[in-house]
């Protein structure tokens, strides 16, 4: 996979309140990966500007787009409502796998999607950096997959990259 876009969604790390320890943890584990590319968004819980970022990096032609954080219970957590408007056909399995597998208590509280929009896989992770960390691994071979599966069709046609 030669390229990923991850979007940090917090309040307080993006008024500078506190400093995002989630994006660095995972560009490092993705780079660890053969990731040759890692663009990284800051970014408030929006729902409006998250979804205008996913729809930028499908338009580019992005293979995977990972978001990280809003998606508990809280009444800004709204990442997975603005995911669910981008994707087209919804991925459920690959989070199904995360709250199955995943080693904290609460990971079943997790409301994350994952789903396809063009060529992109999109899957939203926790915005706590060591379960969004071990999210990635658990979901990591079959992202591999899929984005393989989804670049093997866009070379017949579109715009991936």
């Amino acid at each position: 996979m030669n390229h990923v876009h991850l979007i940090t969604l917090s309040d307080r790390a993006s008024r500078g309140e506190y400093q995002d320890q989630s994006t660095p943890l995972l560009i490092s584990w993705l780079k660890g990966q053969g990731v040759n590319s890692v663009t990284a968004a800051l970014m408030p819980d929006d729902p409006d500007l998250l979804e205008r970022d996913m729809r930028a990096a499908v338009t580019g032609g992005v293979p995977l787009v990972l978001t990280c954080g809003g998606t508990g219970f809280g009444s800004r957590d709204t990442t997975p409502e603005a995911t669910r408007r981008v994707i087209e056909r919804e991925a459920p399995g690959i989070c199904e796998l995360i709250r199955a597998k995943g080693g904290h208590p609460l990971a079943f509280a997790s409301r994350a999607v994952c789903g396809i929009a063009g060529h992109t896989v999109i899957l939203n992770l926790s915005g706590r950096p060591a379960a969004a960390l071990e999210q990635i691994q658990l979901a990591w071979p079959l992202l591999a997959h899929a984005v393989s599966v989804l670049r093997k069709e866009g070379d017949a046609g579109g715009p991936c990259t």
